[in-house]
């Protein structure tokens, strides 16, 4: 291959620099005298003729260079023109050069047609023409000179957008941190957040903002600004400056420049002191208009310019992709979620429908648990109930035949009393479980000296101790220990402990009571020696109506009430109990621990004598306690008129009695009495309808004689009503005499 000199002999450099400016030509021909001809021909100022005598010197050239055009033989040897085509349109650097084809074969039609395949855009026949020939070439040389210049003009134009691109560099790093920032979002208000306060910055603007709007137009889904220089980002409305220019945006629906000349940001015709020069631009979407975004008064600038404009809404078209983007990812999520949370439910309800037989057998099984336990507590109470009513039937018949010496009249009269005391234990018991079910049991503190109340309650049970042969020992740390608590309530607590380990020891066994100071408690213990509980029972041992034994061939009654009535006094005392025992006959122990009382409480404890249990038959200072007061008893059941007549003159009253509100009222208005003792549940008219109608009576001794409701009754709802209707005291039956005798010379205000 050979390339045709100039024949201006100038220096290298101007050589060079010629050499430079000038277009190649690339002729291949196998012949000399050819590639001499194409010279001759093709020469001039602007061209470099470069000759190729064969295919592979052609390729080999054009690995390095460009050329405005290839002449080609046809027929060479070796690599022939149409080959080496194929093989110049198989490189990417050359492969659009033009090529025209020469060739001395007029009748070769499949060469013709080969060559146009390969990309030749000619095909000349030798001889050649001259003219015909530069005319040609000429053409290829000047869209080769006008490729060149287009390559340089871009070239220039890419010189001057790096430039550009150099001095605003900070800006586009923000832009780009800013889309990046975008994207990763994906809470659509998180997104104008993040966009609002990077808008600011990037415009070098004192304040900028974004709203969104809902689909009026006119009222806001989400707004947010954000203002130098705390650049926090807020909800705060925008100025009212600003109102009338971004109206303009959401109509015009392009962006929107505005200085202090313009009238929109002069109300009234007077410049604003707040907005010196406004920019706005809308957010627009598929669906139509979805919001706007504003800057005010530009850093270091008089105004916002072109460039400006341009920026916005550049920034308002990406803010509004990455909304649409945040909205579509939150509303897939939700999507999602809702789809996970169906599934989840589905799975849920498969689950509960799998396991429904299995709760619908353990409900059935509880089910007939519960009527077994509700069965064996009705039998157990009926038991309990008839036991001593048998004893006290069958006294009293025996009674009533008079043939009883008198030491056999005593005993009848002990154990018709003890079993009826029993019976009202058992129902004392039951209306306490009432109470603690319903959540109605209350307690009246006050500072009490616990060993007091402890020894009351020891003798209370001790002929039972005696009875048995038991032995009983107290162990006291100090003489007295004060707690605040319902002395009455607390007696109860000690009586059944005392009561259970009597009912469980055996003749000859061995009772303790010990109490002691821990800190800032007192921890009364009660052991005995009794049969022990099982491990097995020992859980239980505190819930209500279970017993350890609960056949007919049991050994010992009860209803298995006792210790869950304990176990919830000591709560409601803010104290604890336990129990501990080694097994089967091994005894047990119960221990209670209650809260000392504050110092000083022991100027308010109760006296011991006002909490023993009272003894059979009424004082003799009794006797004339109520000489001289006129009782009216009211009552349905014979028996309970007879009691009260019994108890009241024996301390002196004077006593009528009627079984009908009707026929108290009678007597009331005959008689003037000046007390009332009245049941409750009567029929026809009940008690609250005696006080009602003697209340509202015009006389004023029927509207202010004291009035005592003794009833069997005996809920803390039944008291509360009953004060209400206008009586004075509640009195629950069965009554001791003594008690019943009390509560009258009170009303009377006598003094005991």
């Amino acid at each position: 291959m050979r390339a045709r000199s100039q024949p201006d002999p100038l220096a290298k450099t101007r050589l060079t620099m010629a050499a430079e400016e000038q277009i190649n030509i690339l002729m291949v021909d196998d012949s000399p005298q050819n590639l001499l001809a194409l010279e001759a021909i093709l020469h001039g100022p602007d061209r470099n003729l470069v000759s190729a005598g064969s295919g592979d010197d052609a390729l080999r050239y054009l690995l390095d260079n460009e050329v405005a055009v290839i002449l080609m033989d046809v027929f060479m040897p070796e690599l022939d023109g149409l080959e080496t085509a194929e093989m110049i349109r198989g490189r990417d650097r050359s492969r659009n050069i033009p090529i025209i084809f020469l060739t001395a074969d007029s009748t070769g039609g499949r060469h013709l047609s080969r060559g146009y395949s390969l990309g030749a855009v000619d095909y000349i026949v030798k001889p050649i023409e001259p003219d015909i020939l530069r005319s040609k070439v000429a053409v290829f040389v000047e869209l080769f000179k006008k490729t060149r210049e287009i390559e340089r003009q871009a070239k220039l134009l890419e010189e001057k957008n790096q430039e550009l691109e150099s001095a605003n560099l900070e800006r586009l790093k923000m832009l780009i941190d800013l889309g990046q920032e975008l994207a990763a979002e994906h809470h659509p208000a998180h997104v104008l957040q993040n966009f609002c306060r990077s808008a600011r910055h990037i415009m070098q603007a004192q304040e900028a903002a974004v709203g969104i709007l809902n689909g009026d137009d006119d009222s806001l889904r989400y707004f947010f600004r954000c203002a130098a220089p705390e650049n926090e980002v807020t909800s705060e409305g925008w100025l009212p400056v600003t109102r009338r220019a971004l109206r303009r945006v959401v109509s015009k629906r392009l962006p929107l420049r505005l200085n202090e000349s313009d009238t929109l940001l002069r109300p009234e015709g007077k410049t604003s002191d707040l907005v010196h020069c406004f920019l706005g631009a809308p957010l627009l979407s598929s669906s139509g208009m979805r919001g706007w975004v504003y800057l005010l008064n530009k850093f270091n600038a008089e105004d916002f310019n072109e460039a400006d404009e341009r920026l916005a809404a550049t920034l308002a078209t990406q803010v509004g992709v990455a909304y649409e983007n945040a909205v579509l990812y939150s509303d897939a999520q939700r999507h999602a979620t809702e789809l996970q949370l169906e599934i989840a439910e589905r799975r849920l309800a498969e689950e509960e429908r799998r396991k429904l037989l299995v709760r619908e057998q353990a409900a059935r099984a509880e089910a007939e648990q519960a009527n077994r336990t509700k069965d064996e507590f009705l039998a157990t109470l009926s038991h309990e109930l008839r036991t001593p009513l048998s004893a006290i039937l069958g006294w009293s018949h025996l009674v009533r035949t008079g043939k009883l010496d008198e030491q056999q009249m005593s005993r009848a009269f002990e154990t018709i009393e003890r079993n009826a005391r029993s019976q009202s234990q058992l129902i004392d018991d039951l209306l306490d479980v009432s109470r603690i079910i319903t959540g109605k049991l209350q307690i009246e503190p006050r500072s009490l000296d616990l060993c007091t109340v402890i020894d009351a309650s020891i003798e209370g049970v001790r002929p039972a101790f005696e009875a048995k042969n038991i032995e009983l020992e107290t162990k006291f740390e100090s003489d007295s220990c004060f707690v605040a608590g319902d002395p009455n309530r607390v007696q109860q607590i000690f009586w059944n402990l005392l009561s259970n380990a009597i009912k469980f020891t055996p003749e000859g066994g061995k009772v303790w009571v010990t109490a002691e100071q821990v800190d800032s408690h007192v921890r009364i213990s009660v052991v005995d020696t009794g049969i022990g509980i099982s491990p097995e029972f020992l859980p239980y041992i505190f819930d209500r109506f279970r017993q350890a034994d609960g056949s007919t061939t049991r050994i010992h009654g009860g209803l298995g009430l006792g210790l869950s009535i304990v176990k919830h006094l000591v709560q409601l005392h803010g104290g604890t109990v336990e129990v501990k025992s080694d097994g089967k006959n091994k005894g047990a122990m119960f221990i209670v621990t209650l809260p000392l009382a504050a110092e000083g409480a022991a100027e308010t404890v109760e006296s011991a004598a006002a909490m023993k249990i009272d003894g059979n038959g009424l004082p003799a200072s009794f006797a004339t306690l109520l000489e001289g007061l006129r009782v009216l008893v009211v009552d349905d059941e014979a028996d309970s008129r007879e009691l009260v007549t019994a108890i009241v003159t024996r301390c002196g009253g004077d006593v009528k009695c009627c079984e009908s509100v009707a026929e108290a009222l009678k007597t009331f208005r005959a008689w003037k009495p000046d007390l009332v003792v009245s049941d409750i549940g009567m029929p026809t008219e009940d008690g609250y309808a005696l006080i009602s109608k003697l209340r509202k009576s015009r006389s004023k001794s029927a509207k202010e004689v004291p009035a005592i409701a003794l009833t069997a009754y005996a809920t803390d709802d039944d008291r509360a009503r009953s004060l209400a209707a206008g009586f004075q005291v509640h009195v629950a039956k069965p009554i001791e005499p003594e008690a019943l005798v009390k509560i009258i010379a009170g009303a009377m205000g006598r003094k005991v």
